[in-house]
């Protein structure tokens, strides 16, 4: 059995010391979880197991042939090379064999006559059965075609930053070394994919250790867990669930240690404030345990330190934004065609679909960065947007951190409606004191990631667009912004491939990647995905004998949970629709010599007053067990 074991390793980055004299085993089999606060060092610890960089101090120990291979970030190849020579780059034996025979099949698909081609052919095809590599080869296929990688003489430098870290990721599976290192592995990979990579690493013969922020991934892949805290490492056995459940019990215990030793400590201090002399050998030895001891409560208060959203928002009205037969085009993608939708002041709703269907340009086009091919979009006059994009706007490298900030404002508001100084609000983001005037530059990128997001809500909004916000925030993070959005006091629209995240926060979602077009799901993720395969079947025809009536059918007792949330906002959406029948007829009284713009208005009167009739007929169906 390979194992590979870090002994006393420290790093430290600037100014910050991340971690200091950690060890830790690594055994075949196991399928570790690294979490802890982004800025805690788990990028680095992940690049001094790969070689990539080197410990203050400490070892990693590990046998001549046992083989890593390391997933970072954001990787880089050669932009001149194709996909194929980039997957295909690795010096592992099988990966040379399928490497030599794509090529020769590939030069005899060009070339079938040449002599030389045939008989590289056949040496090539003799080698995959003396290696017994055609399984890898099906294996390779699987894996690029899992991540989307179809176009293998694709250049490396007419890709997205999305697509070369699926181009990472393939590389680094099908290298299939005794460990695998994985540093975010799900950003940029939509469900489907995710779900494909939970299941391939479930049964990954090596071992594994990986950092993400995707606790559904860690739940179902991981064995054991490894949360770097306070410069120290905390080791738990099982998966994400079994961490919570060991965490929360070491901290029940700790809670009463501290408890213990809090009372100690005002004891202690009593004592000293009475003027202790070191006169005697007994008295100089309580005045170094009470030193100790202020030193250990100190730290313990240190590490109850948690962040903390509190911000108050701008007042929303009921609309928010109101689409109107829009059309939206990415290049020549279309991603809606004469799609409709209200948006509403309690809205919280997911945008979900494939990679490239759109997702984002939808969000920009919310955000007024991109306008639509045709039709009307509404903003409430009330409304005012913090949009987190998922591709950051440049920070000034050079900038301070605390000065970062002040050019927004020397403090903000909080929901109690107390003002609150920017000094403290980074504090409460965890941004000690120390790190106010560090320059931006020597932040992480979760810490920068949490600094975007403290700058955004610094602002007040009441509609929060969030663009892949999971990615680059720690765990602690996403868990505290997930609590804030349930009780935000406005509108919330999430671009996310995080089903976690999803089913936290959200209660509907537009799934834009339909086969008949965009539509309007009542549920969360997880309700989804359950019935995903369903909505996209063909509903089968039935003849005459097989067709039943509503009476002929199981009688139905109560609402879905779906059917549940639209009963909670279908009201709110017929009185918006009468708010626009309404308008529309005021309009049609103030142009009553336009026949142009009349004509046009009682198209679109119409067109609602169909809406309302049939929101009305939802109405009445759902009213019949609303209360049962």
């Amino acid at each position: 059995m390979k194992d590979i074991k870090a002994v006393g390793l420290s790093k430290s980055h600037g100014i910050k010391q991340l971690f200091t004299d950690i060890s830790f085993t690594i055994r075949e089999g196991e399928y570790v979880g690294l979490i802890g606060q982004n800025g805690s060092g788990k990028s680095s610890l992940l690049r001094i197991i790969a070689g990539a960089d080197t410990p203050d101090a400490g070892t990693i120990e590990k046998s001549n042939d046992y083989r890593i291979n390391y997933l970072p970030q954001e990787p880089s190849f050669d932009e001149s090379h194709t996909i194929f020579e980039a997957v295909f780059s690795g010096d592992a034996p099988l990966i040379k064999t399928v490497r030599r025979y794509e090529e020769a099949v590939s030069n005899l698909a060009n070339d079938s006559e040449n002599v030389k081609h045939q008989e590289a052919y056949m040496r090539c095809e003799q080698e995959m059965n003396a290696n017994d590599a055609w399984q890898a080869e099906v294996q390779y296929k699987t894996i690029l075609n899992k991540l989307g990688l179809d176009n293998l003489e694709q250049k490396i430098g007419a890709l997205s930053g999305g697509q070369i870290k699926r181009v990472g990721l393939a590389q680094v599976l099908m290298q299939a070394p005794d460990l695998l290192l994985l540093d975010e592995p799900t950003n940029h990979l939509d469900v489907d994919a995710i779900i494909w990579l939970e299941t391939y690493l479930a049964h990954y013969k090596g071992a594994l250790l990986l950092v993400t922020h995707d606790r559904y991934f860690l739940e179902r892949v991981t064995n054991q867990m490894l949360e770097i805290k306070n410069g120290a490492i905390e080791s738990y056995s099982g998966n994400y669930v079994s961490y919570l459940e060991q965490k929360a019990e070491r901290e029940a215990i700790q809670q009463k240690m501290t408890e213990k030793q809090a009372k100690l400590y005002k004891n202690e201090l009593a004592w000293m404030r009475k003027g202790a002399k070191a006169r005697t050998t007994k008295q100089q030895a309580r005045i170094h345990r009470f030193e100790d001891l202020a030193k250990d409560v100190k730290e313990a208060q240190g590490e109850e330190q948690n962040l903390e959203i509190n911000f108050d928002s701008s007042r929303l009205g009921k609309r928010v934004f109101q689409l109107e037969d829009i059309s939206l085009k990415a290049g020549e993608k279309e991603i809606l065609n004469n799609f409709s939708h209200i948006f509403q002041a309690s809205d919280r709703i997911g945008i979900v679909g494939k990679n490239g269907s759109g997702k984002t340009t939808f969000l920009k086009m919310l955000a007024g960065d991109v306008v639509p091919t045709s039709g009307i979009l509404t903003i409430g006059e009330t409304v005012k947007i913090g949009y987190y994009r998922q591709i950051m706007e440049p920070f000034p490298e050079d900038k301070r951190v605390i000065n970062y900030l002040q050019e927004i404002a020397e403090e903000a508001q909080i929901a109690d409606g107390t003002r609150v100084s920017v000094t403290e609000l980074l504090e409460t983001f965890l941004f000690p004191r120390e790190m106010h005037g560090s320059l931006i530059r020597t932040l992480s990128g979760g810490e920068r990631r949490r600094l975007y997001l403290l700058k955004l809500l610094m602002n007040q909004p009441n509609v929060l667009l969030f663009d892949e916000p999971t990615n680059d925030l720690d765990i602690e993070t996403l868990t505290v912004l997930e609590d804030y959005l349930t009780s935000f006091q406005g509108a919330a629209l999430v671009v996310s491939h995080d089903r976690y995240f999803l089913d936290k926060v959200v209660e509907k979602l537009i799934v834009i990647d339909a086969p008949s077009g965009p539509f309007l799901f009542y549920g969360n993720m997880t309700d989804y995905l359950e019935v995903a395969d369903e909505l996209y079947q063909p509903a089968p025809i039935k003849s005459e004998k097989e067709k039943t009536t509503v009476s002929d059918t199981k009688e139905k007792v109560k609402l879905t949970y779906s059917e549940q949330l639209e009963w909670s906002g279908i009201e709110e959406e017929i009185m918006l629709i009468e708010e626009a029948v309404s308008q529309a007829k005021e309009e049609m009284l103030e142009f009553s010599s336009d026949f142009t713009k009349l004509g046009e208005l009682q198209i679109q009167v119409e067109e609602k007053e169909a809406q309302l009739a049939a929101k009305w007929e939802r109405y009445e169906y759902l009213s019949q067990y609303a209360g049962e």
